[in-house]
C-alpha cells in the first residue's frame, strides 16, 4: 500500500478485507449467500490488476481473458464503445497503459446473482510511460460489471470517469474536484 490509500493487487485478500479498506461506507445490500461470488469477482479484478502491473509491459495478450469481448462495451475517456467494437479498442489502446502501475482505492466487489456482478473503485495509474514515450498518470473513477462465462467471470462493461469543473468545462484526470463546488461552477482550488 502507498502511504495515501491507495493499494495494489496483492493488499486484497477478501471481500471483507476490500470493504474495510475503503473510504466511505459499503453498500449494506451485500447478501451472505453470494459471498463466494463475490470473492470470485474480487480474485478477477485482482488478477486484472496483477496483469496491468507485471504483464502489459511485455504485451496486452494476457489481458485478453478477463473480457467477454463479444458482449464487451465501454463509456470511457476515449467515448463510447459499441459491443461489436470492444476488441478492435482494446486492441488499439491498452498498449498504452503498459509501464505504469496501477493502484485501487475504494475497491468493492459486489455481486448481484452467481453469475452477474460488478465492481465500483477510484484506479490510478501512475509513474506511466506509453510505448510512444509520453509519460502520463491518471486517476479515475470506475465501473466494471461482470458476468460469468463458463464457470469464468468476465468484463461485459466498463464506465470510466473524471470529474469535470463546470466552470471551465475541463476533466480533472486526478479526480481532485470536489462535485458539490464543481456543480456549483467554482473552481475547486
Amino acid at each position: 500500500m502507498s502511504s495515501d490509500g491507495w493499494y495494489l493487487e496483492t493488499d486484497y485478500t477478501t471481500p471483507e478485507d476490500a470493504l474495510k479498506k475503503m473510504t466511505y461506507p459499503p453498500s449494506k445490500l451485500h447478501k451472505k449467500e453470494l459471498y463466494q461470488e463475490e470473492q470470485e469477482i474480487l480474485r478477477h479484478i485482482c488478477g486484472w490488476a496483477h496483469v496491468m502491473n507485471h504483464e502489459f509491459n511485455k504485451s496486452i495478450e494476457p489481458g485478453r481473458p478477463f473480457y467477454y469481448f463479444d458482449e464487451a462495451m465501454t463509456y470511457d475517456i476515449y467515448g463510447f464503445t459499441a459491443r461489436s467494437k470492444f476488441l478492435e479498442h482494446y486492441n488499439e489502446t491498452f498498449h498504452y497503459f503498459s509501464n505504469s502501475t496501477f493502484e485501487m482505492k475504494d475497491l468493492e466487489p459486489f455481486a448481484t446473482s452467481k453469475d452477474s456482478g460488478y465492481i465500483t473503485m477510484m484506479q490510478r495509474l501512475i509513474g506511466g510511460t506509453s510505448d510512444d514515450g509520453h509519460q502520463f498518470e491518471m486517476t479515475y473513477r470506475l465501473t466494471y460489471i461482470l458476468t460469468k462465462v463458463e464457470g469464468k467471470w468476465k468484463f461485459v462493461h466498463e464506465h470510466v470517469s473524471f470529474p469535470v469543473d463546470m466552470k471551465t468545462m475541463k476533466a480533472d484526470p486526478t479526480c481532485t474536484i470536489d462535485p458539490l463546488k464543481a456543480f456549483r461552477g467554482i473552481s475547486s482550488e
